[in-house]
């Protein structure tokens, strides 16, 4: 008879992000009454970009408008947000990474713009940026991407005139030193730096996904991409692995997890659900959680890439209003002793809200040095751009997050109840090892008496013929 099969409860891939939970922040914390947001953008913009600073939006109306709102300053926004005017309808618009007084932006007219914003923000509308620069054949440029580790270089994509063309600005000089113009035989919809700013990304209408080399254009990498031509977003997980969020057949939203290895087909197929609203992604490299939303949706689905180079998901964000984008912060504004693992600003069609995303912890008293690694330091780039352009490929240096104050998990002795747990262990133990060695005394104290008895049994009487009982007539008288 067979033996039976006995049922195997929970998972091995059980995350420890599994029940992460989205904090929202007070009502006094937000930015309300959000008036005349331009929701017609693209789906190559992202319609709200963030630092500690300030917070960007693109507002309705003539002249090109990217409200500036000051960070330090929530509550009701004025009626008229002072903004920057870019002369023509925005493309897209990003901050600095490395400057957050500084905001670049791309409109139709084929100009990139940079704005120096003061401390403090703008109290009016600005007209006049720091620098206006752009190239005499860049056509319909959309997409901008800073290098993640270098200052001052910047990347555009365009269509030309339908010769897709990747550019590589060297900001400062408003010059263009790289030009990748024929990988590329349909719109670019998303585009990438890899982790160390040596590769590029990119996918397209014609379905296809490329890796390409930052500086010679050459193709490292091609696949297919999602089976549909609708656009897509691209996120790097790693040094190897590729997020790509976009639609399969029909209005089906999915996530692929690929391999720049092997870019013939996916490691992992996510789908989502089904909705015709594209999506915004954002990766936290630390926790290895990938974040997904549509504009229009109320969710965020998250996703936390296991080492096994799967995508588990773990719990999503739910908002009450529905959202028309997102705009994470740099690791340092998260609020460590609450063990958030991550900020965000939530746009909404009237208001922007903080929230934050946290992990239950069981002795949150100590700093949770398992999920809270050594992050990237965003203050000090790497490198210059001429260092860049000249082929060195240096890394940003990590910073900690532990508080002066709290010591690691990793240190900390065991809690209370596993210690008692443990000294009655240890006294069951001893309780049993005592049994034990009074049982094993026994054993030898009747081992012992065993052989006495042994010992003192009656023998067998060997006779002597001399001492054989005589007669009483043979005793000599």
């Amino acid at each position: 008879m067979a033996q039976k099969t006995l049922p195997k409860f929970g998972s091995a891939n059980a995350s420890v992000y599994k029940y992460i939970s989205g904090k929202f922040y007070h009502p006094s914390t937000r930015y309300e009454d959000l008036q005349g947001l331009s929701i017609n953008k693209s789906g190559e913009c992202d319609l709200i970009q963030a630092n500690t600073k300030f917070i960007a939006v693109p507002l309705s109306g003539p002249g090109g408008r990217v409200g500036i709102i000051s960070a330090e300053k929530p509550g009701r926004l004025p009626i008229h947000i002072p903004s920057v005017l870019c002369n023509s309808e925005v493309s897209n618009f990003k901050f600095d990474p490395f400057n957050e007084n500084i905001l670049v932006t791309v409109s139709i007219d084929n100009k990139i713009r940079v704005w120096e914003i003061p401390e403090g923000g703008i109290e009016e509308d600005v007209a006049e940026p720091k620098y206006v620069f752009g190239s005499s054949s860049m056509d319909k440029v959309h997409l901008i991407e800073f290098h993640p580790t270098t200052k001052d270089i910047l990347l555009t994509t365009s269509d030309d005139l339908g010769h897709p063309t990747v550019r590589i600005w060297d900001v400062q000089a408003q010059k263009e030193e790289i030009i990748l113009k024929d990988q590329h035989k349909d719109v670019i919809f998303s585009c990438a730096w890899s982790p160390d700013g040596t590769q590029i990304a990119t996918t397209t209408k014609e379905k296809k996904l490329r890796v390409l080399d930052a500086r010679t254009g050459d193709i490292v990498a091609e696949g297919p991409s999602h089976n549909s031509i609708r656009p897509s977003r691209l996120v790097w997980l790693d040094k190897e692995l590729l997020a790509s969020v976009g639609f399969g057949l029909g209005s089906s939203r999915e996530v692929l997890l690929m391999s720049t290895e092997d870019l013939s087909k996916p490691l992992c197929r996510k789908t989502i659900d089904i909705s015709p609203s594209i999506m915004s992604a954002y990766y936290d490299p630390d926790c290895h959680i990938l974040f997904v939303a549509g504009r229009g949706d109320r969710t965020i689905h998250t996703y936390h890439m296991e080492e096994n180079r799967q995508l588990t998901a773990v719990a999503k964000i739910e908002g009450t209003t529905l959202q028309q984008g997102f705009a994470f912060l740099p690791k340092k504004t998260c609020h460590v002793k609450d063990i958030e693992i991550d900020r965000f600003y939530r746009l909404t069609p009237n208001s922007i809200e903080p929230v934050g995303v946290r992990v239950p912890r069981a002795r949150p008293e100590f700093f949770q040095d398992d999920i809270f690694v050594p992050t990237l330091d965003l203050d000090h780039p790497a490198q210059e751009a001429a260092s860049w352009f000249r082929g060195d490929n240096k890394q940003l240096e990590r910073i900690s997050l532990q508080p002066e104050d709290m010591s690691p998990l990793s240190t900390a002795p065991p809690p209370a109840s596993q210690a008692q747990s443990k000294a009655k262990f240890e006294m069951g133990k001893k309780f049993v090892s005592e049994e034990q060695r009074k049982k094993e005394q026994m054993e030898r104290m009747f081992a012992a008496a065993k052989n006495i008895e042994g010992d003192d049994e009656v023998k067998p009487k060997t006779t002597n013929p001399e001492d054989e009982e005589v007669a009483e007539d043979e005793w000599d008288d």
